[in-house]
């Protein structure tokens, strides 16, 4: 079984996408597992979580994710990235 491993996309659209595409040239992976922080200090929060759904992907939360959607608190985040979990839960 081949596995595509991913981590730390923090929003980041384009990074993912070169990614997924420089792994497409290895062959095509079985699975995507996805070991967390899909969100966080990128602009594209949704489309990130989305091309990871399109793909079937398993993933488990980070902590960007977790205070994503409030399960989290931010104040042991720094400045940054406590801004940026407040623009991705708006």
């Amino acid at each position: 079984m081949r596995v595509l491993i991913v981590s730390d996309i923090h929003s980041n659209l384009p990074a993912l996408d070169a990614v997924l595409l420089d792994a497409e040239r290895y062959g095509a992976a079985d699975a995507v597992w996805c070991l967390g922080d899909i969100v966080g200090y990128g602009p594209k929060p949704v489309e990130c979580v989305e091309r990871l759904r399109s793909l079937g992907a398993l993933a488990i939360t980070g902590n960007h994710d977790a205070a994503a959607v409030g399960r989290l608190g931010l104040e042991d985040f720094n400045y940054f990235a406590a801004e940026a979990c407040r623009w991705t839960m708006t």
